[in-house]
């Protein structure tokens, strides 16, 4: 064989390789399909598809509507104004977020009423920084999610949607360890680990107040993962 065919065999061989890797890596990236919204209540469930094999997990993930407060800090018409106050703040030992967007909202803390949000907004005023209670609303929805990691993802959203709903607690912060344990592995989901440490972060608050004052984080965190799985 000449030199030059087996240089073409090589190349071919090299192609079908880096094909292959694709089409695996494809198999096994995590994804989130919308399937349907409402503001209908129901209760939380996570579903198995036990035909599927490990590399191509299928779950419905439902998430029931949910309410719950923070404290606005500013809102513009600019979105580089509203990091400016992000940016601020954080300075300032606060975890702001920006969770809206034309106009962008800058927010702090994740409670569930405006008055449990008082302490919060006193320790900002002091620190030159007036807010306003905010109500967050989010609507009933369902999700297909797929790939592998698909049941610690579901798993993770639903414990998040939990705690938006009833707050925080030692048994839904002890659990997502738990589950982190026993479903990460040894190689998890890289996109999943910014959750992860929020919830390290926050299990070594002392204090509620000190919960609810990094909650919006979680929540913000949350929806960068569906936005990120759903390719938004």
């Amino acid at each position: 064989m000449k030199i030059v065919d087996q240089l073409r065999v090589i190349l071919v061989l090299i192609l079908g390789i880096m094909a292959l890797a694709l089409l695996t890596w494809g198999i096994g990236k995590i994804y989130l399909e919308l399937i349907g919204q409402s503001s209908r209540e129901h209760t939380v469930s996570v579903k198995n598809d036990q035909t599927l094999d490990k590399t191509n997990q299928e779950t419905i993930l439902d998430l029931p509507a949910v309410t719950f407060w923070t404290c606005q800090a500013g809102l513009f018409q600019q979105e580089h104004n509203a990091q400016l106050l992000k940016d601020q703040l954080t300075v300032m030992g606060f975890k702001a977020e920006i969770i809206s967007a034309n106009p962008w909202m800058v927010g702090i803390g994740l409670s569930h009423s405006a008055n449990e949000l008082k302490e919060l907004r006193q320790l900002l005023e002091e620190k030159g920084f007036s807010t306003i209670p905010k109500q967050i609303q989010l609507p009933e929805r369902s999700f297909r999610v797929a790939g592998n990691g698909a049941q610690l993802t579901a798993e993770l959203l639903k414990n998040v949607n939990s705690i938006l709903e009833k707050g925080f607690n030692g048994q839904l912060l002890a659990k997502e360890e738990q589950l982190w344990t026993t479903q990460a592995g040894e190689h998890p989901p890289k996109d999943l680990e910014g959750l992860h440490q929020l919830y390290n972060q926050i299990r070594k608050k002392t204090t509620p107040e000190e919960q609810e004052a990094a909650g919006l984080s979680l929540f913000f965190e949350c929806q960068r993962v569906i936005n990120k799985f759903s390719g938004k």
